[in-house]
C-alpha cells in the first residue's frame, strides 16, 4: 500500500490560485489585483491564509504592495518601479573622495576590489550587513569607487549590472546621486553627504552633533580649556561637518572662546592624525587635551605626544570617535564615542530587501544614537 501524500499547506494552495488568476485572467504588469477581501470571499479562505500567500508572492517579486492603493503585478526588471531580483546579489558600495585618492594605501586596495577589510569604519558595517544577509539566500558585494572624477561613473554602471539592490556609503557627489535617481535599484544612503528630493532612497545617519558635543563636554567637565581638535576637512563630508558644529557648540556651553589655530585636519588615517598633532604642538598652544574626529586619527596624535615625550593621560587628555576596534587596544585604552556599525549594516539589508520586494514603499530617514564610552585616556586638571 502506497504512502499517503500529505496535504499542501493553504496558502501555498492559495499562492498557485492567485498566480494561476493572473495568468488566466491576463493581468498585466502594473495592474491591480482583487483586493485580499474579494480572494478570500472567491477562493472560501482566510484572510491570513491569503494574506500569508499575498506575502510569499511579493517575495518572489510577482506582486508589489502599494501603500494605501492595493496590491498590484510587478513590472519587468528594466522599468522603474521593478521589484523581482535576478541577481542575487546586494551591492555594498563606499564612494571615495579626492583625499582618499592621495592615500597611497587606499589606492592600493581599490586597484585590488573585492575586499573591505582595509576599511576600519565600514568593515563593521559590511560585517553587520552580511550577518543578516546570512538569513537570505543573497550575497553581499563590496565596491569601491572615486567620486571625483567622471570616468569612474562607467566602472560604476558596471557594478549596478551586477546587483538588486545597493547600499551606498559616504555618497557627496550630486552627479553620482543624479545616476543612482535614473537607476531602478534600491537604494539605501549611509553617512550621505548629499541628497536629492527625487531619490526616493531611504537614509541612515549618525548623531555626529551630539556624539562630539559629549565628548567635548567631558574633557571641559575635567577643567580643560585649550581643547584642540583633528577633524576631516568640512567641505562634502557631513561627519566631520557636524562633528565640528558639535565640538563648537560645546566649547560654547563652556564659555570658552573657539581659536581656529587648536583646529588641524586630517584624512581619517592615522598617519594623518600623527602629523596634525605635531603641527598642533609646534604651535606651542599649551594644549592640555584632544578630540579626535576619528579613533585613528586619535591614536596617531597619541603616538605623536608620546614621541614628544608627553605621557596619556597625565600630560595630554585624548578622546576619539566611532570606538573602533583599535580603541580599546591602544596604549592607553582611548576614551571615545561608540558608533552602532554592525546594527546600522543590519539595518540597511533590512531595508534594501524590504524595498526590492515592495519598491514602492515609503523611504525612512533614520539617526542612530551614539554612546560615550569613558576608558583611561583622559584626566582631571587642576
Amino acid at each position: 500500500m502506497g504512502r499517503r501524500r500529505e496535504a499542501q499547506p493553504l496558502h501555498v494552495v492559495l499562492r498557485k490560485t492567485i498566480r494561476s488568476m493572473i495568468e488566466t485572467q491576463g493581468i498585466q504588469p502594473g495592474e491591480k489585483i482583487p483586493s485580499e477581501r474579494e480572494l478570500t470571499m472567491r477562493c472560501q479562505a482566510s484572510r491570513s491564509s491569503v494574506r500569508k500567500a499575498i506575502f510569499s508572492l511579493i517575495q518572489e517579486g510577482i506582486l508589489v504592495r502599494v501603500p494605501g492603493k492595493g496590491t498590484f503585478v510587478a513590472e519587468k526588471r528594466d522599468t522603474p518601479g521593478a521589484s523581482a531580483a535576478r541577481t542575487g546579489n546586494i551591492g555594498f558600495v563606499v564612494f571615495l573622495s579626492s583625499l582618499d585618492r592621495a592615500r597611497s594605501d587606499i589606492r592600493t586596495h581599490v586597484a585590488e576590489n573585492g575586499r573591505v577589510s582595509w576599511m576600519p569604519f565600514y568593515s563593521e558595517v559590511f560585517e553587520g550587513a552580511n550577518q543578516e544577509l546570512q538569513k537570505n539566500d543573497v550575497h553581499l558585494l563590496f565596491f569601491a569607487v572615486y567620486q571625483d572624477t567622471s570616468t569612474e561613473k562607467a566602472k560604476f554602471k558596471d557594478f549596478l549590472k551586477r546587483v538588486d539592490g545597493l547600499i551606498v556609503c559616504e555618497l557627496a557627489s550630486s552627479s553620482f546621486a543624479e545616476l543612482l535617481e535614473t537607476s531602478p535599484i534600491p537604494v539605501v544612503l549611509v553617512n550621505s553627504s548629499v541628497s536629492l528630493p527625487s531619490l526616493k532612497a531611504d537614509v541612515l545617519l549618525i548623531d555626529n552633533f551630539h556624539g562630539a558635543y559629549q565628548a567635548v563636554s567631558y574633557l571641559t567637565r575635567l577643567g580643560h580649556r585649550a581643547i584642540g581638535f583633528i577633524n576631516h576637512p568640512t567641505q562634502h563630508n557631513r561627519s566631520a561637518r557636524e562633528r565640528f558644529q558639535g565640538y563648537r557648540a560645546a566649547l560654547r556651553s563652556a564659555g570658552i572662546a573657539y581659536d581656529e589655530k587648536l583646529v588641524e585636519y586630517g584624512d581619517w588615517s592615522m598617519e594623518s592624525g600623527y602629523a596634525a598633532m605635531e603641527g598642533l604642538l609646534k604651535r606651542g598652544r599649551n594644549v592640555t587635551a584632544i578630540f579626535a574626529a576619528n579613533d585613528e586619527m586619535a591614536i596617531g596624535a597619541m603616538k605623536a605626544a608620546k614621541d614628544h615625550g608627553l605621557r596619556i593621560p597625565e600630560d595630554l587628555s585624548v578622546v576619539g570617535f566611532d570606538d573602533a576596534s583599535i580603541s580599546s587596544n591602544a596604549f592607553a585604552a582611548l576614551t571615545t564615542v561608540r558608533v552602532y556599525k554592525r546594527e546600522m549594516g543590519r539595518f540597511a539589508i533590512q531595508r534594501v530587501l524590504h524595498r526590492i520586494r515592495e519598491p514602492y514603499f515609503v523611504p525612512v530617514q533614520a539617526i542612530f544614537p551614539v554612546l560615550f564610552v569613558e576608558r583611561n585616556s583622559c584626566k582631571r586638571i587642576a
